[in-house]
């Protein structure tokens, strides 16, 4: 394979020359098991694979196999637009977890007036609140998923999985909705 003059940016996506050091590099990011972002990074130096060219192809071959290996968790992904877990890792997590498995999908309480919203998050500034006592529990969580949704571009979740997460967070938080008289 024959490295142009000016790669596309899709050839060469994670992919970084340092010429100084003589060398490309590739750096994928994904998201781990507990929703943080990370990132595997190797270096193809010319030196050890005689040219700058077979280099690039060594680079090529071992970022589109550790992207096939990361698949839905990589960083550009849809399912990081909105999904920080799977539903099955989300009811793995320990009783105390207080989550949806969801990026920007946050509950908060008030004591004045006494009450449990839903709040969602986007980029910086984006925010937006759903009370669980008007829209019901389930209503206002999927009222802000549906929102993060909107506001991110990204497909909304279907039904099934909107139940699962909300019982697998319901399951946890019996207590909280017992406190401020939440129903559901």
């Amino acid at each position: 394979m024959e490295v142009e003059k000016h790669p596309s940016a899709r050839q060469t996506r994670y992919l970084y020359r340092n010429d100084r050091r003589k060398l490309w590099w590739c750096a994928l990011p994904y998201v781990d098991e507990r929703g943080r972002k990370k990132q595997i990074r190797k270096s193809f130096r010319d030196r050890n694979f005689g040219s700058s060219k077979q280099a690039f192809h060594a680079a090529l071959l071992w970022r589109d196999a550790n992207l096939a290996r990361l698949g839905e968790t990589a960083l550009n992904s849809s399912f990081l637009k909105v999904r920080r877990t799977t539903v099955e890792q989300l009811a793995a997590l320990p009783a105390e977890a207080d989550t949806f498995g969801l990026v920007g999908i946050t509950v908060t309480t008030r004591d004045q007036p006494p009450g449990i919203n839903v709040s969602v998050t986007a980029f910086r500034g984006q925010k937006k609140w759903f009370s669980m006592r008007r829209y019901g529990p389930f209503g206002a969580f999927r009222n802000a998923v549906y929102q993060r949704c909107q506001w991110v571009q990204a497909p909304m979740l279907d039904d099934a999985e909107l139940h699962a997460r909300f019982q697998c967070w319901v399951k946890n938080n019996v207590r909280l909705l017992n406190k401020y008289d939440i129903r559901l």
